[in-house]
């Protein structure tokens, strides 16, 4: 995402559609991490011929949020609203797109070659 100028036309139905999508993206993610955080870690596969249960992990929630988190950084005005706050994160999971976005706006140069552990 390269820096951009934004817009911003009040009266226009098509503004308020976009920021409603963005706003309703960013609160799926939100509500994706809190079903996370309660979600169990191992789910119920039946028994083994001993009358053990067999576990099974609970991916489900992961992938919700990983799926979520895309949909955020697929959505240029989702990316907007966080950078505006200047949230890089939900939870634990980075929104690259976002950090990106603020790197920009703040004038730093950034080298694909530099990795998250270099100053």
């Amino acid at each position: 995402m390269s820096h951009r100028n934004i817009t911003i036309d009040g009266g226009s139905a098509q503004y308020w559609r976009r920021r409603k999508q963005g706003f309703r993206l960013i609160r799926e993610a939100e509500w994706a991490l809190s079903l996370l955080e309660r979600a169990p870690m191992y789910l119920h596969g039946g028994y083994d011929e001993n009358g053990d249960v067999i576990p099974i992990e609970n991916l489900r929630p992961y992938a919700d949020m990983e799926d979520a988190i895309r949909a955020i950084e697929a959505n240029v005005t989702a990316v907007s609203i966080l950078a505006a706050q200047r949230r890089t994160k939900i939870g634990d999971y980075e929104i690259k797109a976002v950090t990106r976005e603020l790197l920009q706006i703040d004038g730093y140069v950034i080298n694909p070659l530099w990795g998250t552990d270099t100053d």
